[in-house]
């Protein structure tokens, strides 16, 4: 009964997407923007370079308020999509503007009635992809055919997926079912303030900084708390360990984290960009940030702790032969993650040549004049 209702539901939701985007056929497309923010540190100045060239409407999701507000003080239109009344302005936004950026999945973009010269471009939240997803994603694979009907639709809404590489553009092929034509090999336009960041980085400390920095598991992660003191144990008193989990993540004895003068349990809500930047080592697992690391500390070391990597690739999947393009083997525990710190440096210029090979600091300016050529109606 309850996967009836919810099927139920569904339709409608869609029914009335599709009624009210269907009213806006009988207008003429604005030449604006439409930005669909719902990801945290993606935007990093390219609303406010559109806003220079073209009025820009910004429809953002309720994790997004404080932004959106500072968006609204620059005189930016701004819509909530999770409200009924947000959401009706938001389809009429999209239904009625000659482009359109997403930086994530919008189920409702599937049942947008779209006009022939309307641009869809999808500035995806990650500059590489470690595990599945998309139609290729495990759990998505499980889900009913309508399910798998209806993000189909929303994929196939997107004209261009805003790509940093030919790899990334691969994984969006295979996960998304797109063609090599809807691939914008314009580089990814948030990482310009990285590289920009970059230069302007303080690099004198006598600390080697550790940086962990795993993606969300919905189970408790007690090996956080027992693998992070061991390995700071196993390390002298000149490194120092920092730790950024997912806000809705749970740490187990976080006492017994606290209590170590080489740890230190980062805000969630602090930026990860800025931590990268400062970090001489990261730690992480199957998380995109491995890929802005590289991109910004060429010459700092990257260690991949899969300790449940049977687990992971049964339950999400990861991408076919990925380990091929790692900078070093896996870590399956921490006295290998302990054995690679001790180790010589890195060398991540092959991974970065991979996965960042358009990520040279002009892609804003190069998804901008793509925009330019849509707004102007050429190909």
């Amino acid at each position: 009964m309850k996967n009836f209702l919810v099927s139920q539901l569904k339709n409608i939701y869609s029914a009335y997407v599709n009624k009210l985007s269907r009213k806006s056929h009988s207008k003429e497309l604005k030449q604006q923007v439409v930005y669909l923010l719902s990801f945290p540190n993606n935007n990093h100045g390219l609303i406010e370079e559109l806003n220079e060239k073209y009025p820009v409407v910004v429809c953002y999701t309720k994790n997004m308020a404080s932004e959106a507000l500072v968006l609204k003080e620059l005189g930016i239109e701004i819509h909530l999509i999770d409200s009924f009344s947000g959401l009706r302005e938001t389809v009429q936004a999209v239904s009625e503007s000659q482009v359109v950026l997403a930086d994530n999945y919008f189920a409702f973009l599937g049942d947008i009635e779209k006009q022939e010269s309307q641009s869809f471009f999808q500035i995806w939240h990650a500059t590489g992809a470690i595990k599945q997803f998309g139609l290729e994603d495990v759990k998505s694979k499980a889900r009913s055919k309508s399910d798998q009907e209806r993000f189909k639709r929303v994929y196939n809404s997107f004209d261009y997926f805003v790509v940093g590489s030919k790899k990334m553009g691969e994984v969006f092929i295979r996960s998304y079912g797109v063609k090599e034509s809807n691939i914008c090999y314009t580089g990814f336009p948030r990482t310009d303030y990285l590289l920009k960041e970059v230069k302007e980085k303080n690099t004198e400390s006598t600390q080697t900084k550790i940086l962990y920095l795993p993606t969300y598991r919905q189970e408790k992660n007690q090996h956080l708390t027992d693998d992070m003191v061991k390995l700071v144990e196993s390390l002298d008193d000149t490194y120092y360990l920092k730790i950024k989990t997912h806000p809705h993540e749970e740490i187990t004895q976080e006492e017994l984290i606290k209590t170590s003068s080489q740890i230190e349990l980062v805000k969630s809500d602090e930026s990860a960009d800025k931590l990268l930047l400062e970090a001489d080592i990261l730690i992480t697992d199957y998380s995109s940030v491995a890929f802005d690391y590289s991109l910004i500390n060429p010459a700092g070391k990257l260690i991949f702790y899969w300790y449940d990597e049977a687990r992971y690739i049964k339950e999400t999947g990861l991408q076919p032969n990925i380990k091929e393009s790692l900078p070093s083997q896996v870590c399956h525990s921490i006295e290998e993650v302990v054995a690679e710190i001790k180790s010589q440096q890195q060398d991540l210029s092959h991974f970065n040549k991979i996965w960042n090979t358009y990520n040279d600091g002009q892609a804003t300016k190069r998804l901008l004049e793509k925009i330019a050529e849509k707004m102007d109606g050429n190909t």
